[in-house]
């Protein structure tokens, strides 16, 4: 790692990461823009050892107690809901990136290249940046799972479990994990041991105490709630226009409102009306829709809460059913130049999956990719896929350098350019 990260300070793409990275922290100083998950991570910190029930918590949501784990806000806590310290803190770590992926890249040939090429495809993801000053726990999960592949390649497994963990406590999505040791060891080629049980043991644990307190055996809400509001709501406007949507929602908000403190009834509602979309050939239509939309967004919506833009201009909100506009000529091209690249990024990814595909390795990366682009499904948001975008980074730069090798013409051209 230490040469890793004295090839680095060398480089004048790894400075100029630092310098956008920093940017993006002081413009957080001095005015910040707060997405709406950022308020419920404060609001969960704040009554994170309460029972939302018994003390009469304000819930602005349904399954609201539930929804969010416990991993940011108890990071938030010990900050002393200091903003700036946790941005700072998410600096140091987006920092850290870079070295961990140039170690990465050294398990192929021509490393370095590939890292350079790696961190051009990284600079040109406007998210890196601004979730390195959003209150959001993206980056941390980002820096995590780069650690936990890391150590999965290397042999370092009895950090896995303990990685794995505190991905899990920052987000649910990452409960799908849990499946990779149990397949290994289904495989015969991983004895587990009682480390690899934490992760399991966590999970289990907070489930059991959203039991004993809500009455609901659950690790988290939020697949339960994105399910309802957006996966729910996508599929009724393919047939319903969007008045008569917000009219029926409107109505069942009411009855569920009779059973504000009943969080089984609520879980059970949603899911009766969520579950059927399941055998539902529309919502499979839109959900591997939201899956390519995932794959190559460039992040508008994460752009317009960073930068302030007016969402008045039509820049397109989720889940808002609002009439589309014009878009201003500056975002349209920002978005137009960011989507070519995304789709170009995506495209040698593809190709590097498919020239190395003897190799394990890639395959792994490109399943991971894959996998949370498809949770993601029909809200089609940049954001899900910022935990993996070092791994599509390095893939799209393999692809990029194995296209570059196997078009000499073309790789002459670039050079004598």
């Amino acid at each position: 790692m230490v040469q890793s990260l004295k090839y680095c300070f060398k480089s004048k793409l790894f400075w100029l990461y630092v310098l956008i990275a920093f940017a993006a922290f002081t413009k957080q100083i001095f005015s910040e823009s707060l997405l709406i998950d950022s308020f419920e991570y404060s609001k969960k910190a704040s009554f994170i050892f309460q029972n939302w029930s018994t003390t009469n918590v304000p819930m602005d949501r349904f399954l609201e107690p539930m929804r969010r784990t416990i991993g940011y806000p108890l990071l938030i806590k010990a900050m002393f809901f200091n903003h700036l310290a946790i941005y700072f803190f998410q600096l140091i770590l987006s920092i850290c990136v870079p070295v961990i992926l140039h170690k990465f890249c050294e398990r192929f040939l021509y490393f370095n290249n590939l890292w350079q090429v790696s961190m051009i495809v990284l600079l040109t993801y406007p998210l890196q940046f601004f979730y390195t000053a959003f209150l959001m726990p993206d980056l941390l999960c980002q820096f995590l799972l780069l650690l936990l592949v890391y150590a999965y390649f290397e042999g370092h497994w009895k950090t896995f479990p303990l990685i794995l963990t505190a991905l899990i406590l920052l987000k649910p999505v990452f409960i799908v994990f849990l499946l990779v040791p149990l397949v290994l060891v289904a495989l015969k080629q991983y004895t587990m041991s009682l480390v690899d049980g934490f992760p399991f043991m966590i999970v289990l644990i907070i489930s059991c105490v959203n039991y004993q307190q809500y009455g609901l055996f659950t690790y988290s809400s939020v697949g339960t709630t994105n399910a309802y509001d957006y996966n729910r709501k996508k599929t009724l406007l393919t047939d319903l226009d969007a008045n008569q949507v917000d009219e029926m929602y409107a109505t069942e908000n009411r009855q569920l409102n009779q059973f504000k403190h009943d969080f089984k009834y609520q879980k059970e509602f949603m899911n009766s009306k969520t579950i059927p979309l399941l055998v539902n050939a529309k919502y499979w239509a839109i959900h591997l829709k939201g899956m390519a939309i995932t794959l190559i967004d460039p992040g508008r919506y994460d752009a317009m809460v960073f930068l302030n833009w007016n969402k008045s201009s039509g820049f397109m909100g989720v889940n808002d059913g609002n009439e589309k506009k014009v878009l201003p000529w500056w975002q349209l091209l920002y978005i137009l130049i960011l989507l070519s690249f995304s789709i170009f990024k995506l495209l040698f990814a593809v190709y590097a999956t498919f020239h190395w595909k003897r190799y394990k390795t890639i395959i792994y990366l490109g399943v991971m990719i894959l996998l949370l682009a498809f949770i993601a499904g029909p809200v089609g948001s940049a954001r899900y896929l910022l935990p993996v975008y070092p791994l599509m980074a390095f893939l799209s730069g393999l692809g990029c350098l194995t296209y570059l090798k196997n078009h000499p013409k073309i790789e002459s051209f670039i050079t004598q350019r």
